[in-house]
């Protein structure tokens, strides 16, 4: 996922979301994300959607807080979401445990149904993509619509590959949405998988970044 990924390069100060600040960064994305063909499909009524987003991706940063990371600005106008390598998938319980037990009824039972089959497609596709490769799952990153273009979005990506490079670590990602495989590939992504969620016609991007470390010992 990615909205408001700009070009600008302004020096922003980034740091991890602490709890009290959950809600306004699950608002900032719900904004940033309120048209994004994912959450189109699983949310297709727009009404609906603009109530129940803020509440799904609350539970998404906490899931993030408590298995992997979280960083923001001071003023919350941009949010980076990550897993770390070992634990760059979640399980239904963790899924429960961090507030989705309400998912059945907050998108329906049948939305509900096509959302399970989404994520467990993207799932498998990360397995499959990245076998026996220990990487950073990258699982979003957005920023405030009124505070795009600052360079927000590469203040908070420079942080995170910065980190995973020093490890020499990959970064995988998936997006639903074709325009942001050009920002990624500004960021050193590459483009390995083109396809589409079976059933849904739901397409899907996979990109991966290899650490700049490893870059010139490939062969």
């Amino acid at each position: 996922m990615n909205t408001g990924h700009g070009a600008n390069h302004s020096n922003w100060e980034i740091i991890p979301l602490s709890l009290r600040n959950l809600d306004d960064a699950a608002r900032v994305l719900a904004e940033a994300f309120l048209d994004y063909p994912m959450f189109t499909f699983y949310f297709p009524n727009p009404s609906r959607r603009a109530h129940q987003l803020p509440w799904y991706l609350r539970n998404v940063l906490r899931c993030a807080l408590r298995c992997g990371e979280v960083w923001t600005t001071p003023e919350t106008a941009g949010v980076l979401f990550a897993l770390p390598p070992g634990h760059t998938s979640l399980s239904i319980r963790e899924y429960v445990r961090n507030g989705f037990v309400l998912a059945p009824v907050m998108l329906g039972l049948r939305n509900y149904r096509q959302s399970m089959q989404c994520e467990s497609f993207v799932g498998r596709m990360q397995r499959d993509l990245m076998v026996n490769k220990p990487h950073y799952y990258l699982w979003g990153v957005a920023v405030d619509p009124s505070q795009q273009g600052k360079g927000i979005g590469n203040a908070l990506m420079r942080l995170f590959l910065a980190r995973s490079d020093a490890e020499g670590m990959p970064v995988y990602l998936e997006t639903h949405d074709g325009q942001n495989v050009g920002y990624y590939e500004k960021d050193g992504f590459e483009l390995i998988l083109e396809t589409s969620i079976p059933k849904h016609n739901l397409p899907v991007w996979c990109m991966r970044r290899t650490p700049a470390s490893a870059i010139g010992t490939q062969a």
